[in-house]
């Protein structure tokens, strides 16, 4: 296998459209346009390249010139032309943004890939170079393909937001948990469980303290203070506050339902009154409406979760263990005391028990049916949570079943399947030349 084509293969990527021309492998190829889709072209060159790299990566040899060699390169096209579709449309969408320093993160976690396994960085930097490349060339095309890339993923999320599904029949699951078989490996030993996680509540005092406190920011927002510095001085919304606030925009059902009635009834530029939601007080600033987004900010003052709340809820749940203990439903249970936010129920390769809260690692020497816990641990933004966890049950490793993998087969078909109308839409309205 050529150097060149190992290198792109372990960075997981396809080249880029001016890099594949600059590398086509075979020499004496006429580069010629293959097919014109909107205001861009895709080159032999470029079919080319990918079609080594799909030699490569099913470690086959390609075809002789000839009728195969003709379908293959003629299903990489239409590829092609389809990423071409949505990597335009995406340019017309002003609220796609890439993140820079994701990319360049990305970038850098490509390069320090490629550079263990080809021993080090002089190795790679010979590599390059047989190929006519160094390693700032190299680390030009990684971006523009990881850009790309993050454009078209961010494009199809938001188309994906306001499709209507796509109608599954059990006999499209069943061919495709058929066609699939064959790669789907061996399931891992997996545990299922049911959990009521439990939420401490603050006091009335601490809850009439923080609207107190919000009541006061809304004064000097009123009175003409900078919202922006407010929210990065008071907020309790750590991962907002340090932006001054700033949620971005967002779309209605992207926040809780409190939030949303009252941002989505807001103008440009208008500060709400007081709203409260579970997760404390917020006062709310529109800057921009568009369509069905909002871009705004808020200050969030949440109450603060006394001692003797956390013991309150200590002895709530050694209640609900004893009920679980005797047989009482944990959907009921979980209904009638666990936070919402939490699943009511998990299932879990046993390889990542470790990644769960800790004192989950306890279901790992847990029988079918038993109740565990109370178990307490703490949020990664600080805030204690102490669960109930009933085993449901423990299925050894062996081969998957139609039931293990149904509920992910229906959403790569609802992908699928929307994807496929994203595309048609964009083709019926894009000029497309195919040239023979």
């Amino acid at each position: 296998m050529p150097k060149r084509l190992t290198l792109l293969i372990l960075a997981g990527l396809a080249l880029p459209s001016a890099v594949g021309a600059q590398l086509a492998t075979t020499d004496d190829i006429v580069d010629r346009v293959m097919a014109v889709v909107g205001d861009s072209v895709i080159l032999w060159t470029e079919v080319n390249e990918q079609l080594l790299q799909l030699a490569s990566a099913t470690r086959e040899d390609l075809p002789e010139p000839g009728p195969e060699l003709d379908q293959m390169a003629a299903g990489v096209l239409e590829q092609m032309i389809d990423l071409s579709l949505v990597i335009q449309e995406a340019a017309q969408d002003t609220l796609i943004r890439v993140d820079e320093g994701q990319i360049d993160e990305r970038v850098a976690a490509q390069i320090d890939n490629v550079t263990q396994q080809f021993g080090g960085g002089p190795a790679l930097q010979q590599a390059l170079a047989e190929d006519g490349l160094n390693l700032a060339s190299y680390r030009d095309f990684l971006r523009i393909q990881i850009r790309q890339d993050q454009i078209r993923q961010m494009f199809l999320q938001r188309q994906l937001q306001d499709m209507t599904p796509a109608e599954i029949s059990e006999d499209d699951l069943l061919e495709a948990f058929q066609a699939a078989r064959g790669e789907l490996g061996q399931r891992p030993k997996l545990i299922s469980f049911s959990q009521v996680v439990m939420k401490p509540e603050p006091s009335e005092a601490a809850d009439e303290t923080a609207r107190a406190e919000a009541d006061s920011l809304l004064v000097e927002i009123t009175g003409g203070a900078d919202f922006a510095e407010l929210a990065m001085s008071h907020s309790d919304d750590t991962g907002s506050a340090v932006l001054g606030g700033d949620l971005g925009w967002f779309k209605r059902g992207a926040m809780v339902d409190e939030f949303d009635d009252a941002a989505f009834g807001l103008r440009d530029g208008e500060v709400s009154e007081l709203v409260q939601t579970q997760f404390g007080y917020h006062i709310i600033k529109i800057e921009r409406r568009r369509g069905g987004e909002r871009s705004g900010r808020h200050i969030l003052i949440m109450p603060e979760i006394s001692a003797a709340a956390i013991q309150l809820t200590r002895d709530t749940a050694a209640s609900v263990v004893v009920q679980a203990v005797a047989g009482e439903s944990m959907l009921d249970l979980y209904d009638a005391y666990s936070d919402p936010e939490a699943p009511d129920s998990v299932t879990v390769p046993f390889d990542q028990i470790a990644g769960l809260p800790g004192g989950y690692t306890s279901i790992a020497t847990a029988v079918d049916g038993q109740v565990l816990g109370p178990i307490e641990y703490q949020t990664q933004g600080g805030e204690t949570r102490i669960a109930i966890l009933k085993i449901i049950a423990v299925r050894e490793a062996g081969a998957f079943t139609f039931e293990d993998v149904r509920a992910q087969l229906a959403n790569q078909l609802q992908e699928q399947g929307q994807y496929a109308r994203i595309l048609e839409e964009l083709r019926a309205k894009t000029h497309i030349e195919i040239r023979e």
